[in-house]
């Protein structure tokens, strides 16, 4: 399994990783470095940098290195900083994987504004702005890949989600427009839908859902970190736009060719989970 992921990955030099210190950053980090490439996280908390280093470097093939640089990825001078300090010391890298991302669910009447602006900041903006602070570098070199991280719940709205599903949406959006204008420039976009997957944001999600988001949720397949990272960079590999892993690509199928049968499903199901609540 080793041997053939150094041979997957020997297209990636060096790479990137936003949000890299958990979840499915964390995990495509350490696939990277066992696959050869050399590794770079960026996320905002010490601590969990230096223990995903510690990961990272245990697992990490030999000649590749692992960096790490402390910065929040919705502040643009901090990010300008460490990027700014990764190119000076080990140059300019192939791939930028965006990993970034939160979610605060619940019922649409007890969110505010703020609520609204602080998940499109954390979610949104955190893609822009680590994309926008490498991109002039790509497009010097004429080559690079940008792969940012949206959600299933980025191309389909869900119950208790009113904040961060049209965070994820506008990535997916963005994502799209930076494939057009990049290509002629000889730069890669990618962009990941995972469905739920186990992850410590996960597990904080499932403490504030709606009850009817819980009940609806049990009937689909929790992906590990571990498979929708191997499942990222796979669609890397081939150059895939959007990469949907798991059920993530049966939910597009279904949203893009039959969207009124996608809302009506999704209205028995809340029917359904509604009648077990009482309501």
């Amino acid at each position: 399994m080793e041997e053939e992921m150094v041979i997957r990955l020997n297209n990636i030099p060096f790479a990137v990783v936003t949000g890299g210190s958990s979840g499915i950053g964390k995990a495509l980090a350490i696939l990277l470095a066992r696959g050869g490439s050399s590794v770079a996280i960026v996320a905002r908390n010490e601590a969990k940098l230096a223990e995903a280093k510690t990961q990272v470097e245990a697992v990490k093939a030999s000649g590749a290195f692992v960096a790490i640089a402390r910065a929040d990825t919705t502040n643009e001078g901090q990010v300008k900083d460490a990027f700014d300090t990764l190119v000076a010391e080990h140059g300019v890298p192939s791939h930028l994987f965006n990993c970034v991302g939160a979610a605060n669910p619940g019922y649409i009447q007890a969110f505010s504004i703020t609520d609204y602006e602080e998940a499109m900041k954390t979610n949104y903006m955190g893609t822009v702005i680590p994309t926008m602070a490498l991109l002039p570098r790509f497009i010097d070199r004429g080559s690079g890949h940008v792969v940012n991280t949206s959600s299933a719940g980025g191309f389909v709205g869900i119950i208790g989600y009113a904040t961060y599903s049209p965070a994820k949406f506008a990535v997916i959006g963005f994502s799209e427009v930076l494939r057009h204008e990049l290509k002629p420039r000889g730069i890669k976009v990618s962009v990941a839908c995972p469905p739920d997957t186990s992850t410590p944001g996960f597990d904080e999600e499932n403490k504030k859902k709606p009850e009817e988001c819980k009940i609806i949720s049990q009937h689909g397949k929790l992906l590990q970190p571990e498979a929708v990272a191997s499942a990222i960079l796979d669609g890397v590999k081939r150059g895939t736009f959007l990469i949907l892993p798991g059920e993530s690509g049966f939910m597009y199928t279904m949203k893009r060719l039959f969207p009124g049968l996608v809302q009506r499903i999704i209205d028995n199901d809340l029917r359904r989970a509604r009648k077990r609540m009482g309501k």
